[in-house]
């Protein structure tokens, strides 16, 4: 028999969109219950990130971490 893969899986798999959870900043995220620590690894979007400046931000079990929008890749 095969793995059971996880319902994330099915999901990416069926091409459905991954929906990440929003907001203004990362003060607002920690009074909605989404702290860096409670949410190790997790992804949020913040529109108001870095100096008003939408970003992502990752959580690496103790702060969130930002990831400019506006840098080149190289």
């Amino acid at each position: 028999m095969g793995k059971l893969q996880p319902r994330s899986f099915e999901r990416i798999r069926s091409g459905e969109q991954i929906q990440i959870s929003t907001f203004t900043t990362a003060t607002t995220a920690a009074a909605a219950g989404v702290t860096p620590a409670k949410f190790p690894r997790r992804l949020i979007f913040l529109t108001q990130g870095l100096s008003g400046t939408p970003c992502l931000a990752y959580s690496d079990g103790t702060t969130w971490k930002a990831c400019a929008f506006n840098a080149t890749a190289t």
